[in-house]
This record gives structure tokens, sequence and C-alpha cells, in this order.
């Protein structure tokens, strides 16, 4: 997207590969973040794995060790988990070596992290790595896609948002973790999306293990389903009567109230926020992923107009949660940043 004139391009693509190439560069390297094969791999794997445990649940547990050897989806995830170890294999032989020759250095990859936490012990390190690279793409990237969306629908934010950048930039002299944190239109934004598009309609599925009596007098018996609605996220009780409305400053102007300065960051949780999880299950990746988006969107935004083809942007592909359309196009043309990132 070099072009000065105005292009069309499919945006939950460019969201998908920036979000893999990021990833891959502040968890695995700068070879395999260049890498076009990783970049392919990572997004697709995604997919992969969840059709191969779609294909393998309806079978019974006892045949599953035998029946998982023949059902196509399995072997195609295997035979991408063996190119995933290939691609790989330069950066785990320095991962291993350099915790050998520095144990007491620093990681600075997560390979590296892996080999010195392991300690020896028996663990599919690229298993891991992919794991690790499914958590933080594709969320991620649907988060990225629905926050462009709600700037496409609001463009009076992306004026804002650059008065910020350069003013934070300024103050920093450029890239820092704090001049990340003191982005915090962008940080307000971020969540305000995450309010409005829901991954899923309900969070933390647990099964009741034995008979409670809540505080409120409700009795949950043993063998029951529990989950918390996240429709609380639209709840005007609690938002008031714009909930369904995007406002990029509604967590900024909460912030900014006496003692609520932390409370209320795209990473806190809360039993009032649980976009992330609360307590001991929350997202631990959510500081990564926080970043990650903000590198991101300051890039896409600093860099290039942006502008709706068409009348207006389509909705969630399901309406119980957010799934970009994929095939949506959205406008964009290159601009000379104002400051130098």
């Amino acid at each position: 997207m070099k072009s000065p004139e105005w292009q069309e391009v499919k945006f939950f693509p460019v969201a998908l590969q920036l979000s893999s190439r990021l990833s891959a560069k502040i968890l695995l390297g700068d070879r395999l973040a260049r890498s076009k094969q990783w970049a392919a791999l990572s997004i697709s794997f995604a997919s992969l794995i969840l059709s191969a445990g779609r294909d393998l649940r309806p079978w019974p547990v006892l045949l599953r060790p035998l029946v998982h050897r023949f059902l196509p989806s399995l072997n195609l995830l295997r035979s991408q988990i063996a190119l995933a170890k290939e691609l790989m294999e330069p950066e785990l032989a320095a991962a291993r070596s350099q915790t050998r020759k520095d144990a007491d250095e620093k990681s600075k990859d997560s390979l590296s992290w892996i080999e010195e936490v392991r300690r020896g012990r028996e663990f599919d390190v690229v298993a891991g790595q992919l794991f690790l690279t499914f958590a933080a793409i594709h969320t991620t990237s649907s988060i990225l896609t629905a926050l462009m969306y709600d700037f496409l629908a609001n463009p009076e934010y992306f004026g804002q948002l650059r008065e910020e950048i350069v003013r934070v930039f300024g103050e920093e002299n450029g890239w820092s973790k704090n001049s990340l944190y003191k982005l915090k239109l962008m940080d307000s934004c971020l969540k305000e999306t995450a309010r409005l598009h829901v991954l899923g309609p309900h969070m933390f599925n647990r099964k009741v293990e034995a008979p409670v009596t809540l505080s409120d007098g409700t009795h949950l018996p043993k063998g029951v389903h529990v989950s918390i609605s996240m429709w609380q996220n639209r709840d005007p009780a609690i938002w008031g009567p714009d909930a369904d409305k995007f406002d990029g400053h509604r967590f900024l102007r909460m912030r900014e109230q006496p003692g609520q300065e932390n409370r209320w960051q795209f990473v806190s949780t809360s039993p009032e926020w649980l976009a992330f999880g609360h307590g001991m299950h929350a997202c631990p990746g959510r500081f990564f992923a926080s970043n990650e988006m903000k590198i991101v969107m300051v890039h896409l935004i600093m860099n290039y107009d942006w502008k709706i083809i068409g009348e207006k942007l389509p909705g969630s592909m399901f309406k119980s949660r957010f799934v970009p359309d994929v095939k949506t196009v959205v406008g964009c043309k290159k601009r000379e940043p104002e400051i130098q990132l």
C-alpha cells in the first residue's frame, strides 16, 4: 500500500498479516518475521486446529488414539507442525546454544524463554510456539479490524489520534513502553471497541462440582453448567443510554475520575470488565496484545488515510459474537506522517 492514490483493500487480511509479522518479530526474531511461508503457516494454523478438533470430537475417547491417524484434517495439521519445526530449526538451535552459553542473561525471544523454563523437562517447543502464535494473532486481528471499522464509522478519531501520537512521541522522543502507555485516547478506543465487539456471548464457562448457594439465594446444583453473559457490556443500566454507540472517549473520561486512573485501562480487569477474564484466570498475554495493537494502529493511522467504500460498513458475520467479514473492502492511500516513526 504505497500509492498516494486511493486503493481498495480487504482490511481483515491486512490485520492478519500485520499481527502475524509483528508477533513473529517479537516472539521469534527478524528472520521468521520476514518469512512469507511462516506468515501463511501461522495464520492458517488456527483454522487447521479447529477443523481437526471438530473432526475428532464426535469419536469416542477410547478410539481417538487410533482414529486420529486416519483423519485428513489431523494429517494436514501434523504436516504443518512438521513444516513449522523445519522453519524454526535455526531459531531452535540458537535458543539452545544461547541458553547454555548465557544462563544468567535475560531471554530475548520466546524460544529462549521456553528453553530456560522447561529445565530439561519434556516439552514440545514447536507446538507451544504455534499455540502462542495462535493466541497472539487471531484475537488481535479481530479487535484491530473492529477498531478500524469503528474509526471508519467515526472518522473524526483519525485526526484526534494523530494529534495524540504527535504530542506523546514528541514528549517521549519516539517509541518506548512509556509512549505506548501515554496513548490514553488510543487505549480508551481499544477498550470501547472490545466492549462493543465481544468475541463470544458468554465467558467463564464452568461445571458445578458441588452444590452451592450464592449470596442472592440462587442455588446451583451439582452438574449444571454456568457462565457469565458478556451482553452486560451493552447494558444501559451500566453504560448509560448510549451503550450501543461507539464513544472513544468513554474510558478516558472514566480514567480522569479521582482514583480511577488505572482501573479503566484497556488491560485492567475487574468484576465489571471481563473481556480479558479476571483474577487468577486473567489473560496473561493482554499486555503484549495491547502494545502490539497500539503499534499497529499508530503505523496505520500515521502513514495512511482511510475511508469507507460504499454507503456503510457491514456488521459482524455472526450475531452472537464479532467475527469480521473477511471480504469487507475499505479505501486507503499513503500519506506523509507529521513525524518520523
